[in-house]
């Protein structure tokens, strides 16, 4: 008896272990349009914990807990998906719509007009987008470079070396968006906060005063850290300390 349990124990873990990711990920797509929205959440979170991303696992999940009226854990699986395609217009109108769900309308510094442009041209597409486009325009760079070098035309070689110029800058810009979006994508700087409602502190005690209420879904970002508590700070300028298991790590 002893030996079929072991038996039985050793054949349901090689199943759990030799699932398929795309079978499981086809599964929570089809539990999902089914509406059982909490089963499509159990699957799609064992795809993650099998180490895999991709922004429509997470975008997939977000909207599996949105369906389940799980806001802040909705908006951090949209958040986890735009940092891997951050011009994607389903997600970004999804994450938009999650927030405005939310208690806490923070307000933000407004950016001044170059601030602004820098962040929605780094921002239309991933690192990895970024450093293909840097390949690609180092590789007419190059192309330029050998016209200028060969060419015994004057008006050609003029032309040329203004063209190599410019695409050199490009391709400088590029490298720099790719390690922009690079760091923003391993950030660990930035949560989402996971309980309903919390109270910062002004310095990490439970016994020191309140500042400042922030609720579920609210992101936030993390300046400092001891021991179990983390000092945030809000987009209005607003900084506190608060538990570390109230949130989550984007």
């Amino acid at each position: 008896m002893r030996r079929l349990v072991i038996l039985i124990f050793i054949l349901g873990s090689f199943s759990v272990f030799s699932q398929n990711p795309d079978d499981l990920t086809k599964e929570a797509n089809e539990a999902y349009s089914r509406s059982e929205y909490s089963h499509a959440i159990e699957l799609y979170e064992q795809v993650l914990a099998l180490d895999l991303e991709a922004p429509e696992l997470y975008y997939n999940l977000g909207n599996a807990y949105f369906k389940n009226n799980l806001i802040g854990r909705a908006v951090l699986n949209y958040e986890r998906a735009i940092r891997l395609d951050p011009s994607n217009e389903n997600i970004i109108h999804n994450l938009n719509v999650a927030r405005s769900r939310l208690i806490d309308k923070v307000e933000q510094r407004p950016l001044l007009f170059y601030e602004t442009w820098w962040r929605n041209t780094y921002m239309l597409q991933s690192a990895s987008g970024w450093g293909i486009t840097a390949v690609i325009i180092l590789f007419f760079f190059l192309s330029v470079t050998s016209v200028y070098l060969f060419s015994r035309t004057r008006g050609v070689k003029m032309t040329a070396f203004y063209t190599g110029i410019f695409l050199l800058l490009l391709t400088g810009l590029s490298f720099i968006f790719a390690q922009k979006q690079y760091n923003r994508l391993s950030a660990e700087n930035e949560a989402i906060i996971m309980s309903p409602r919390v109270s910062a502190k002004s310095s990490p005690s439970q016994q020191s005063p309140d500042l400042f209420l922030v609720h579920e879904g609210t992101r936030v970002y993390i300046r400092n850290s001891i021991g179990e508590w983390v000092e945030i700070g809000l987009t209005d300028g607003n900084v506190g300390w608060i538990k570390k298991e109230t949130l989550e790590v984007i």
